[in-house]
């Protein structure tokens, strides 16, 4: 269950980057899932909308999206 919900915030980033905020502490999408980012790689999880603790695999997955968002959201400014 942990890795589908994971796929599914991972393609969306891929897919629809205009729907997510990236600030020093958060991704946040426009539909409400809340992704802690502070602290670094090792600290990731998922706020909302249920607490939800990530593998050191899935950090790594998302922190590579979170990257490309992070360079994306740059460009367009």
């Amino acid at each position: 269950m942990r890795a589908d919900n994971l796929n599914v915030i991972l393609h969306n980033m891929s897919r629809n980057p205009a729907d997510w905020k990236i600030d020093k502490y958060h991704a946040l999408h426009k539909s409400g899932v809340k992704i802690w980012i502070g602290n670094g790689l090792y600290s990731y999880h998922i706020e909302k909308p249920e607490y939800q603790e990530l593998g050191l695999i899935e950090r790594f997955r998302l922190h590579k999206q979170i990257k490309l968002l992070t360079e994306n959201n740059s460009s367009l400014s």
